[in-house]
């Protein structure tokens, strides 16, 4: 087992719950996703019952949504009202979205001051920032100049 599911496994068995091998898969194949893919509980659910995978859509939808309660996972709402997941890793730098409302294709950005700016707005009004996220819609250029 790699250190990141023995994480998961203790975090968790810390909240009374255990890392089944359906929720094992759902964060391989979050896991697996290249870098800037988002995947809805639909994608997850057509891999791994594409892969032969016994596993039903409820059962995919209940795993995320604990994920994300836990911390484990990131919820995005990024087009269509469509819910997408990404790993939620604190070490890693801060990434924000750009979402084409004509296409869907969804770009990530990093920009420092965004999380700054953020950061300290919750201060400044009494909050304890735990997440910062920042989405720009718009229409990309291939949509735009077709």
């Amino acid at each position: 087992m790699s250190s990141k599911s023995e994480v998961f496994k203790v975090l968790l068995n810390q909240e009374g719950f255990r890392l089944t091998n359906q929720r094992k898969k759902i964060l391989e194949v979050i896991k697996e996703a290249p870098d800037g893919q988002h995947l809805s509980a639909e994608d997850i659910y057509q891999k791994l019952s594409g892969n032969g995978e016994k596993i039903g859509v409820s059962t995919v939808y209940r795993a995320l949504h604990l994920l994300v309660d836990l911390g484990v996972l990131r919820e995005l709402t990024l087009a269509e009202e469509r819910k997408f997941y990404e790993l939620c890793n604190p070490l890693a730098s801060t990434h924000h979205h750009l979402v084409c409302t004509q296409c869907g294709k969804v770009q990530e950005f990093e920009d420092a001051s965004v999380l700054n700016l953020g950061t300290d707005e919750a201060i400044s009004r009494g909050f304890s920032p735990l997440d910062c996220q920042f989405i720009v819609y718009g229409i990309c250029s291939d949509c735009v100049y077709p």
